[in-house]
């Protein structure tokens, strides 16, 4: 398993995932973790979640930065977001009109007249269904005592990130 060879190595040479401590300036309060992931996407909720588990100390900074139109979205980043998930629940509403014509193959007597797509409705059913998961990403940080700061953040050196405000 490798986040097991990664985080307990007993080799010669330092590990330097073990031997780092990152230091975080917020606001004039310093914290030390053991490892500091930036970018809540799978690769950062992945390597936090991991590195919790063996008992180090980790903590999590996602923020993105509204869109022009004002779009924003929550931990879990592109594919939660506005990539892979919400394509793939939107893929599964146009298999559902599609099947009507299967379905009238089978039997099912439908007026062509009745049979309505609402738009809007689907948008808001994925935003809601998307806003589930960034809450159980969220949750799921909490119960492995990760640390989560929906702050931007930068390195100031090799061992200090810099959680800004927004």
């Amino acid at each position: 398993f490798a986040y097991q060879k990664l985080l307990t190595s007993k080799k010669s040479t330092p590990n330097p995932f073990l031997s780092n401590i990152f230091l975080i300036q917020q606001m004039q309060a310093t914290k030390e973790y053991d490892l500091f992931c930036i970018g809540g996407g799978s690769g950062g909720n992945a390597t936090s979640k991991a590195a919790a588990s063996y008992g180090q100390k980790v903590g999590l900074a996602d923020y993105v930065k509204p869109s022009p139109p004002g779009t924003t979205w929550g931990l879990g980043g592109t594919c939660v977001n506005v990539g892979c998930i919400p394509k793939k629940l939107m893929h599964f509403c146009s298999l559902m009109g599609e099947a009507r014509h299967d379905q009238e193959g089978c039997g099912w007597e439908l007026d062509p007249k009745s049979i309505k797509f609402n738009w809007s409705k689907m948008v808001t059913k994925v935003k809601e269904y998307i806003g589930r998961l960034n809450q159980g990403k969220e949750t799921q940080l909490k119960d492995k005592s990760i640390d989560y700061y929906n702050r931007l953040a930068s390195f100031v050196d090799a061992n200090t990130v810099e959680l800004l405000d927004p």
